[in-house]
């Protein structure tokens, strides 16, 4: 058989807790939008740098800075329904 025990101090178990790591943050130099990855401040930043650039929807008309935003537009809302 085994005994289950009280632990009276709380402060051995925070001795135990996973240390977090600091989140690096990625910062857009045009206007200091953060993130916590590399990529997502890459393709952030391309909607600066060239802000002519659209894709727009065949189907509605409407349109969208990042490619990524027209394929997800096109699979949810507009081609499939």
């Amino acid at each position: 058989m085994f005994a289950v025990m009280r632990i009276e101090n709380d402060d051995c178990r925070s001795d135990y807790r996973r240390k977090m790591r600091p989140k690096c943050e990625f910062i857009c130099k045009y206007c200091q939008r953060r993130f916590t990855k590399p990529y997502n401040l890459m393709i952030h930043e391309r909607t600066h740098k060239s802000p002519e650039i659209t894709y727009s929807c065949e189907v509605c008309g409407k349109y969208f800075k990042q490619r990524d935003n027209l394929r997800q537009h096109r699979c949810s809302q507009c081609v499939w329904r």
